[in-house]
């Protein structure tokens, strides 16, 4: 048993003495290990610095800010509080996670509360049914009582834990659980109504976890804001509607007449005809939530937002794939903001971004949230905003409110957010919303269309010399101020990457390695500007050291850049045998069978790179990159058979 296993505490000691840093493999007490979910990477010191607060944002993937965590509201945040009070030092610890729900933040904040916070701020709520222990999870829906999921979680913290679970998943049968992490796709096959009797269950583990992290930050003697999550009503179709249980097959075939009369209806625009029909079908089927949001649409469009809102909070309890918090949640938050622990505030962002009953704002949508849950530039400002007002009077009440908040475009050039970087962030929220179950959405066609456009123009911006000058200055005007931000020198090597300047990038790379702690991923872009330099013995040196102490699934992740490497000094039969390796190791992974096809492509093996691409399409049909490489090598050998 010795040796066996590893740490799965959220800080583990860093390479820095005196520094702890985030845990590439914490979620492992949760999730598969193939999975790959991580925290951001980031250090603390085990001492909180003189004059810093220190501030802990708790939540899963619209906490952490996917799509670009650098412009998510936890950044914001912290950007607004060093404009407002320049005299004091502050730290924003985003301990936000892809897919995690209360069980796992109860656990971080935990841990946490012994690094001398000042502050806790949470905002969580949208994973509680698809998340660990939720009925919707994938992977893990088994619900035993609260006490009895703590006790699993403090086992299979220990490294006996790990040894048994490991021996005991060698030896089950039947159903096993994915292997690797697919993102909101791999939840379509668990459904969970909106009058599933285990919601309750849901509903008081989040109640008590939730208590459990407020008793744990007023121990620790850090205050607490507890956010409600805002959703998008408005523009986000039911991800799955589901029938009501019982429906005779004649009223099913009179709901299905109206509905899809209504549906056609509703498409053309045509909308007395289209209320009607679809009020008919919500009369014998009110469970179905794309009715619901159909009705609720035709109301924002005949400006009755009151009438609307109903509907559209109906369509999102009634959601058969919960990835959105219902009001319930939200109103459990509430709940416990009220109970009065000392130091406890409440920042109602649903409430001011209309996304429940009795909220009178207008009800949030693609102005402020890219799909579901996750904040555009605005929608995270505006949270950012409530957040930064709230901790402001709760760590300084009236102290240094002479200076402004910023506002967005001074919030934007404090973190670097210009037309450069747009694109980058659209690209991750297309990779999102171009897979199940999304797809199955009523909007699917028109959303992708309207993406697609997004995309189109901020390919445009990205390649304007004036635009990219620009943001160059924005740039380094955020560095000069902010010189601890890691996230800047980031940006800056992907501007100099687009101007050319591939040594000032190899610079602002290795500044950001410099402002946190080592990861292979800092390392390889490192080698890659190297290679491109011409510096290949360097380049490879640092890819093989980081090799040797990266874990198997982060070494197959550096393969792209051991391939540039290869391809550019033409040592295509070494880069190979390499790749095959890694494809031996790691069948299930797509991008390293599209690494190898490129590579065997430019060696000249036409047949071996059609066959990579072809069965990553034969597991995904869809995969465009795939089938990019395909098209343009069927096009290279038909034009080299129309030369010979």
């Amino acid at each position: 048993m010795s040796g066996f296993g590893q740490s799965v505490r959220f800080l583990v000691p860093d390479e820095r003495p005196g520094f702890f840093r985030t845990n590439p493999g914490f979620v492992s007490s949760f999730f598969p290990i193939g999975f790959d979910l991580k925290p951001l990477n980031f250090g603390v010191a085990a001492r909180k610095p003189p004059n810093t607060v220190r501030i802990v944002v708790l939540g899963e993937s619209a906490a952490q800010g996917v799509p670009v965590p650098s412009f998510g509201f936890a950044a914001q945040l912290r950007a607004q509080l060093r404009a407002r009070y320049p005299h004091k030092d502050f730290e924003v610890l985003n301990t936000g996670i892809v897919a995690i729900n209360s069980h796992v933040v109860y656990q971080i904040a935990r841990e946490l509360s012994g690094y001398s916070p000042d502050l806790f701020v949470v905002y969580m709520g949208n994973n509680e049914v698809v998340g660990p222990y939720g009925p919707g999870c994938a992977f893990l829906s088994q619900m035993p009582p609260l006490w009895i999921i703590r006790l699993s979680v403090f086992v299979r913290s220990t490294r006996t834990g790990q040894l048994v679970a490991s021996l005991a998943g060698r030896l089950a049968r039947g159903s096993r659980p994915p292997v690797e992490w697919g993102g909101m796709s791999m939840f379509v096959n668990n459904a969970v109504s909106g009058d599933d009797p285990r919601l309750e269950a849901v509903y008081r583990n989040f109640e008590e976890n939730l208590g459990d992290i407020v008793r744990v930050a007023t121990d620790s003697g850090a205050r607490t804001l507890l956010c409600t999550v805002a959703s998008n009503l408005k523009d986000c179709a039911p991800f799955l509607s589901l029938h009501k249980t019982g429906l005779a097959e004649s009223e099913l075939a009179e709901w299905g007449r109206a509905f899809n009369r209504g549906r056609i209806e509703w498409l053309l625009g045509e909308a007395d005809a289209a209320r009607v029909d679809l009020l008919n079908a919500l009369r014998l089927d009110p469970q179905y939530a794309d009715t619901s949001f159909m009705l609720g649409s035709l109301d924002l469009q005949a400006g009755n937002t009151e009438a609307a809102r109903k509907y559209l909070v109906d369509a999102e309890h009634w959601d058969g794939l919960r990835f959105r918090p219902d009001p319930r949640i939200n109103e459990i938050v509430r709940k416990v903001a009220r109970q009065g622990a000392p130091g406890v505030s409440l920042v109602d962002a649903a409430d001011a971004m209309g996304c429940d009953p009795q909220s009178s704002a207008a009800p949030a949508g693609r102005e402020l949230l890219f799909e579901h849950v996750h904040l555009d530039w605005d929608g995270n400002y505006r949270i950012a905003r409530m957040i930064a007002e709230a901790s402001g009077k709760a760590l300084f009440g009236a102290e240094g409110n002479n200076l402004p908040w910023l506002d967005s475009a001074g919030c934007a050039s404090a973190l670097a957010y210009t037309a450069h970087e747009r694109l980058s962030v659209l690209q991750k929220v297309e990779s999102i919303v171009e897979n199940p179950p999304f797809t199955n959405q009523l909007t699917y066609c028109e959303d992708g269309a309207r993406l697609a456009l997004e995309l189109s123009r901020a390919k445009a911006d990205r390649s304007d010399p004036g635009k990219l000058r620009h943001a160059k200055e924005v740039v380094a005007a955020a560095i000069a101020r902010d010189r601890e931000n890691a996230d800047l020198p980031k940006i800056a090597e992907g501007i100099d990457d687009d101007l050319g300047d591939i040594a000032g990038a190899l610079a602002q790379a290795r500044r950001a390695e410099e402002l946190q702690p080592r990861h292979f991923a800092l390392a390889a872009e490192e080698a890659m500007k190297l290679s491109r330099l011409g510096r290949y013995g360097e380049s490879e040196k640092l890819l093989r050291q980081t090799a040797i102490w990266c874990p198997p699934k982060d070494r197959a992740a550096m393969a792209p850049a051991f391939a540039d490497l290869f391809m550019r000094t033409k040592r295509f039969e070494e880069g190979r045998r390499y790749l095959d390796d890694e494809v031996s190791r790691h069948p299930a992974d797509r991008s390293l069978l599209l690494t190898r096809g490129r590579l065997v492509r430019l060696a000249g093996d036409a047949a071996a790179a059609e066959r990579d691409f072809r069965e990553i399409l034969a597991r995904d049909p869809e995969d465009q990159s795939a089938l990019e490489e395909l098209e343009g090598l069927l096009d290279d050998i038909v034009e080299f058979a129309r030369q010979q």
